[in-house]
């Protein structure tokens, strides 16, 4: 397994917080496919994986007119889970375990 260094890890908590920032500029919740990508990144960062993380906040940020219609559509059908509030709270977990490590 590939080990990741603490800035690293750093960087990648600072760019998922970023897009949660976004979202609330915005005022908004994240759209279903942002929810899924923000949801398999913190799935990712859980399990010590990282580079995966990094690709999943990539395609978090994908703009509309660039995102798979099929996919888009596929997650349209699942009901919204995840609010900001639950994101951040999921964040500060991984953050906290990623101190102890």
């Amino acid at each position: 397994m590939t080990r990741y260094s603490a800035e690293e890890k750093q960087e990648v908590h600072a760019a998922f917080e970023a897009i949660l920032d976004q979202l609330e500029a915005l005022q908004r919740q994240p759209d279903s496919w942002e929810e899924s990508s923000l949801v398999h990144a913190l799935s990712y960062m859980e399990a010590g994986i990282y580079d995966r993380a990094r690709t999943a906040l990539s395609d978090c940020v994908t703009p509309v007119a660039e995102r798979s219609a099929w996919r888009a559509a596929q997650l349209e059908r699942n009901p919204p889970r995840y609010q900001i509030v639950r994101l951040r709270q999921r964040l500060k977990n991984v953050r906290d375990e990623a101190r102890q490590r």
